[in-house]
């Protein structure tokens, strides 16, 4: 096999470390030869030692975004005849596509993707063109992949975790005021905890749980009704942060951006043998069958009954998480997940 040549987002950016790094790295412990190329500052502008607070400087962000370009352009040399191209996500936001054409002219490729950032702006047309010259699109999920309209070259592979490193957490036997309740995610999804934010609070207001909330920027008055207690993510311990949770949840509002999301908090939730509870959009409703290893609440009622019956009950929280674990084993680990993607690489 010759060599994969991964252009990634960046080195903090979310998908590039789940869809990219880790399957990079995978990927090389099986004997591939494999290159990361990764623009400084990212694309969407994590900058050594500031990591993605420099995006949410004023002014700032568009002059990360023409630095991304210059880095991406230097990148495009040494390619070689026989490389395979992995695109994760399109190599920078600008709406240009002329930086995948000349890096897969003449050479097998593929483009990963999984939001629906097709509805961002100069980006659907991009993306079409991004598609009629690579070999293979891969997408996290069944929306995104009728989005693209192109099914023989489409594969849908989801995103997934090192359950290595993602180990079971033994239930702790508690129930009520001692229960923790946890997001996490991104600060700008901060929306879709809102969409269930008041069904959650009932049940913690019955109960006496408590909340956590783990993200790059403490949550807005909006959630003030949670009492989160909020911990800045750091790459270098999430794992420990979000053992700290006894019950994951991952409310969605039903719209076309979070129809394209991929339920990857879910699945970080569920690799901890943690139950889950998420709003029945897009991934989610294929990652958790309900009842089984979480649970789908589809209306505020559900969500704070299904929530104070696993606060209440460690048994019941024992049980799921145990489906839960098992699930994302079976589906959505490195070592179900890789050798999909390696079929598409040999078949190039």
């Amino acid at each position: 096999m010759n060599r994969i040549v991964f252009f990634l987002q960046g080195r903090l950016v979310p998908a590039a470390r789940f869809r990219g790094h880790a399957i990079a790295r995978c990927l090389a412990e099986r004997g591939y030869d494999v290159q990361l190329r990764v623009p400084n500052p990212s694309v969407y502008g994590d900058v050594p030692g500031l990591g993605s607070i420099a995006c949410r400087i004023p002014g700032l962000r568009p002059l990360l975004s023409v630095g991304a370009l210059f880095c991406r352009l230097a990148q495009l040399r040494h390619l070689r005849r026989d490389d395979f191209v992995f695109f994760q996500r399109p190599m920078v936001e600008l709406p240009t596509a002329y930086l995948e054409s000349v890096a897969a002219k003449g050479r097998r490729s593929l483009i990963d993707f999984d939001d629906a950032i097709y509805l961002n702006r100069g980006t659907k047309r991009k993306l079409s063109r991004i598609f009629d010259v690579v070999d293979w699109i891969v997408t996290g999920n069944q929306t995104l992949a009728e989005y693209v309209n192109r099914p023989s070259r489409t594969r849908i592979i989801p995103t997934s975790v090192d359950t290595s490193l993602w180990t079971a957490q033994a239930t702790r036997p508690i129930a009520d005021g001692e229960v923790v309740v946890g997001w996490t995610g991104l600060s700008g999804n901060y929306g879709h905890l809102a969409a269930a934010s008041e069904a959650i609070a009932r049940a913690l207001a019955e109960t006496g749980a408590r909340f956590l909330i783990i993200s790059d920027a403490p949550p807005p008055r909006a959630l003030a009704a949670l009492n989160p207690e909020y911990v800045p993510w750091s790459p270098n311990d999430e794992v420990a942060q979000l053992s700290r949770i006894d019950i994951g949840v991952m409310p969605l509002a039903d719209t076309a951006y979070a129809r394209g999301k991929c339920a990857f908090k879910l699945i970080q939730y569920m690799a901890l043998g943690r139950p889950a509870l998420a709003s029945p959009v897009g991934a989610n409703a294929e990652v958790v069958r309900d009842g089984v290893d979480g649970f789908l609440p589809r209306n505020d009622d559900e969500w704070t009954e299904r929530l104070v019956s696993l606060i209440r009950d460690p048994g019941l929280r024992s049980r799921v998480g145990e489906r839960a674990r098992a699930r994302v084993t079976e589906a959505y680990s490195l070592d179900a997940v890789v050798p999909r993607y390696l079929d598409l690489i040999k078949a190039s």
